[in-house]
């Protein structure tokens, strides 16, 4: 059994990680306004959910 997974939980916490951490890095840190931290979180957490799903579909076909 793989170690990866893309049920739903995972990936709304992937989402939810990345969005959060990006969004008040980038905000508070790097000195981006708030509207720019939420669109590079927003983006980040699309890439987090890509990744989480690509992941589990190349476990599964091994």
């Amino acid at each position: 059994m793989p170690d990866a997974s893309a049920d739903l939980g995972s990936t709304l916490g992937a989402l939810a990680v990345a969005f959060v951490l990006v969004t008040l890095v980038s905000g508070t840190l790097f000195g981006f306004n708030w509207t720019q931290a939420v669109l590079l979180g927003g983006f980040a957490g699309a890439v987090a959910v890509a990744s989480a799903w690509l992941t589990a579909r190349r476990a599964e076909d091994d």
